[in-house]
């Protein structure tokens, strides 16, 4: 484990970044174990102070090289790291059982959504990875690996919807495209938040997502009114799901936002066990569950057709 520190040094962002990354000269093994060494929150970097509550691991101001190696030690960020590095292989995983199964059963268009719908989750655990690999690289890059990573979370969130307004609306094309076209101005002005220059505070970005995942409810509603609540087979099998989801994704939300269980547990969680380690957990179960939710509806319509016939 890595030794933690509490230095007297304050380190100035660009400075560390420009000596590091632009000159020419190999880093010294002095250099090399003072850069190694953890430090404490009041010593971490003034960008990274954003929890209060998680007091070691803290990486120093790394050159790209560490940043990458940092991947190998034991952070406050490593299990943030390889949680969605783990889920990056999952849902590759489940992308060529998907091809193999799709390829027997079902249409083009399902081949599709399911494709795109594991290339977005992939994309959202790379992001998440690299963010956190690289934050402690510089103020303007933790800045714009954010930035990387909120894409990847609205990536997900278009995503899931896309595909679930695809299947429930199968046999409401006008519907369909309705909600397909809200969900995509969702999308696009989501991603306008996250320009740099507009300089939005990151409450209103995480305020948009927010109220993006609470607009589910109007589809999910219509959809099951439209094909005649609870008497009709598929709501009484998805509904339950759905519901599901919504749970999962609060309770991430919950932890996340409420800081729990450091702030009970304050520097006893800060290398593995804090909210964010459980955010992540939950965002991968979050993705996982609603890829199965969507493969049993394939299945499901496959073996019986139109929803509006059943």
């Amino acid at each position: 484990m890595n030794n933690i520190i509490c230095t007297e040094e304050k380190s100035d962002t660009k400075a560390e970044t420009a000596e590091n990354d632009c000159s020419n000269h190999q880093i010294s093994t002095n250099e090399y174990k003072k850069l190694r060494k953890l430090l404490c929150y009041d010593d971490a970097p003034k960008y990274l102070q954003f929890n209060s509550y998680i007091r070691n691991g803290y990486r120093n101001l790394l050159p790209t090289k560490l940043c990458l190696e940092s991947i190998f030690w034991w952070t406050n960020e490593t299990f943030n790291i390889w949680s969605h590095i783990f889920g990056w292989f999952l849902f590759l995983g489940l992308s060529f059982v998907d091809i193999t199964f799709l390829n027997i059963h079902a249409t083009s268009q399902d081949k599709i959504v399911v494709c795109s719908l594991l290339i977005c989750f992939q994309t959202c655990m790379i992001l998440s990875s690299v963010y956190h690999t690289f934050s402690c690289r510089s103020e303007k890059d933790y800045d714009c690996f954010l930035t990387y990573d909120l894409l990847g979370i609205a990536l997900s969130l278009f995503a899931i919807y896309i595909s679930g307004i695809y299947y429930a609306f199968w046999c409401h094309d006008n519907l369909r495209n309705f909600y397909i076209f809200t969900v995509g101005a969702i999308f696009v002005a989501a991603l306008v938040l996250q320009i740099p220059r507009l300089k939005v505070h990151s409450n209103v970005k995480m305020l948009m997502f927010v109220a993006w995942a609470a607009y589910g409810v109007i589809p999910t509603i219509h959809w099951t009114i439209e094909l005649g609540g609870f008497e009709n087979t598929m709501v009484r099998l998805l509904i339950p799901r759905v519901i599901g989801m919504y749970i999962i994704v609060g309770l991430a939300f919950l932890i996340y936002i409420t800081r729990i269980p450091e702030r009970w547990f304050t520097g006893k969680v800060d290398y593995f066990g804090h909210s964010h380690n459980l955010w992540h957990i939950l965002v991968v179960c979050a993705l996982y569950y609603w890829h199965n939710t969507g493969m049993i509806y394939v299945e499901f319509r496959m073996n019986h057709g139109c929803a509006t016939n059943l």
